[in-house]
């Protein structure tokens, strides 16, 4: 199997099962609906604007029927009637469904469009795939185009112009392909048909660019909901992705272009970027002050490797030097021998010599953990302009660049070293708001990055639940209607939500009923943590009691 199209599929389903799931069974469900009436219709009970009204509703109407969305594709009320009224168009819809292929669509689609009221195809693509899982619930064609040349272009998939272009065929052609690459899975049930359908829609909101973060972003929300471990997650699979598309030879781990730090009120300038700091001396008892880089600085000199070698390049008239974003490795390849390093190398024996270098160079991923509890300011310094504006076009001049040389200075300029955050950095941060407001953050930092809210997930702790106890299920009922009430409570609000994290990885036996294990979960977590929140309100007893009620005590 092409490790890019797993890697994918991991990132995109797989690691987002729990946001695929409700889809896909509702999905299934009506699947196995048009299934059961098309047994019905084999055995010569046809369909009828009667007995089949809200099934035909559902199929040919309804905004979203467990398949997909009709999106802009909308058939009136009025419409509906006179369409199943028409018996050469349920004759048609008959035929489809008993019979799936090409042909049955193509009829179909003209007996649609020849009741001359209404062009639906997004709602007639959705009907096929009702009927068949040989085609995918990307119904809108357009859309799905997106999809299916992009993995021509990517080589994933190879379709000739010259094979048949309508949507029914080519949705064929893909599916068999995702299938077959899939087949061992598939066999052992680790997933499904449906699940395989849904990751070609999942594909086109996705697709273009799986590097879709912004270069600076900050997740922010209630404690609990798994802002650390959601990156973590996210930037491991994104730098897989990068891996199976380039570095073909095993060339970089994920550790080596990753790295995590948690700020605190005393981390400072000097550890980030730079400072003097005391070494020993060469005489016993003595100590010297040395400049030494700090952990961002260091991380950025390690990923700008490739930027600093393009920019140190002496200028060529035969081979006009672009800007770093607009090389590719075409252009560059003429300039091959000044560029010796190792991790050259494998840029060069990328096929597609088209690609800008700046998208084949390895991701770099830096995490600060609780970014709020630092002067942040203070701890930037400088880098509010690196921020802004990337690469060497960038670079600024250090509070200690008169120090640097070539051990710890980052990129020489003249005649003095200065520094940038290079192109392929991703700076995230991560923070609990009721530690510190967003809004206490400094305008001129806040606008330098994206501010992703993460709330708590009932979704994932529902289907970690399940996984784990089937009857412990309705716990996420009980946190969604106990976060109501704290959203509701004015000495609290959205901010003092309860993360799912707190019920997921429960160590207590599984032989606990439902209402042992709520009462334990309370007791050990939920309690004790609204305790402190409402410490000194006057209100503690009243609000812990009425908390308690909406958790389901």
């Amino acid at each position: 199997m092409s490790n890019r199209l797993k890697n994918l599929y991991k990132y995109l389903m797989e690691n987002r099962i729990h946001e695929h799931r409700g889809w896909h069974d509702a999905y299934k469900e009506f699947y196995d609906q048009v299934q059961k009436r098309r047994t019905e219709i084999n055995n010569g009970q046809h369909l009828s604007a009667v007995g089949d009204r809200n099934f035909l509703e559902r199929l040919l109407y309804e905004k979203s029927n467990g398949i997909a969305s009709r999106g802009r594709s909308v058939l009136s009320k009025e419409n509906f009637e006179i369409f199943i009224q028409n018996k050469d168009f349920l004759d048609a819809l008959e035929n489809l469904m008993l019979n799936p292929n090409i042909d049955t669509y193509k009829k179909f689609e003209e007996t649609w469009q020849n009741q001359g009221m209404s062009n639906n195809p997004v709602l007639i693509n959705r009907t096929v795939a009702a009927c068949t899982l040989d085609v995918s619930t990307a119904a809108d064609s357009s859309k799905f185009n997106q999809v299916f040349y992009w993995l021509v272009h990517e080589e994933i998939i190879n379709y000739s112009s010259e094979q048949p272009q309508d949507w029914f065929s080519k949705n064929k052609f893909l599916m068999n392909f995702i299938k077959e690459e899939f087949k061992d899975d598939l066999n052992s049930k680790k997933t499904d048909e449906f699940y395989l359908s849904q990751f070609v829609w999942n594909l086109y909101e996705n697709m273009y660019n799986p590097f879709s973060l912004k270069k600076q972003i900050v997740k922010y929300g209630p404690p609990g909901t798994g802002k650390t471990r959601q990156t973590r997650q996210q930037t491991s699979l994104l730098f897989d992705i990068w891996k199976d598309e380039y570095d073909l030879k095993n060339a970089f781990k994920y550790e080596d272009c990753f790295e995590l730090i948690q700020f605190h009120p005393s981390f400072c300038y000097e550890d980030f970027i730079e400072g003097l700091r005391p070494v020993p001396g060469k005489t016993e008892g003595t100590s010297l002050l040395i400049l030494q880089n700090g952990v961002f600085k260091e991380f950025c000199k390690n990923a700008g490797r490739w930027e600093i070698d393009y920019y140190n390049l002496p200028d060529d008239e035969t081979v006009p030097k672009k800007v770093w974003e607009k090389i590719t490795i075409g252009e560059l390849e003429k300039r091959k021998e000044e560029l010796k390093n190792d991790y050259w190398s494998y840029i060069f024996n990328i096929s597609d010599k088209s690609k800008l270098v700046s998208e084949v160079v390895p991701p770099y991923f830096f995490i600060i953990d609780e970014i709020n509890r630092a002067e942040l300011s203070r701890v930037f310094g400088e880098l509010m302009f690196c921020l802004e504006y990337r690469g060497v076009k960038g670079c600024v001049k250090t509070q200690y660049s008169k120090l640097n040389d070539d051990k710890t200075g980052m990129i020489k300029i003249g005649s003095g070293y200065q520094f940038f955050i290079p192109n392929n950095v991703y700076l995230i941060g991560t923070m609990n708001t009721i530690d510190r407001s967003v809004e206490s953050f400094d305008f001129a930092l806040r606008r330098r990055f994206r501010w992703e809210e993460v709330l708590p997930d009932m979704g994932v702790l529902k289907y970690h639940l399940f996984e784990k106890n089937k009857a412990w299920t309705s716990l996420s009922d009980n946190l969604e209607m106990l976060n109501q009430k704290i959203v509701n409570e004015p000495l609290l609000g959205s901010d003092y939500q309860i993360g799912h994290a707190y019920l997921m990885n429960l160590k207590y036996p599984n032989s606990l009923a439902l209402a042992e294990v709520r009462k334990l979960i309370w007791d050990d977590f939920v309690k004790p943590l609204l305790q402190e929140y409402l410490r000194g309100s006057g209100k503690e007893n009243e609000l812990i009691s009425s908390f308690g009620k909406a958790f389901g005590l």
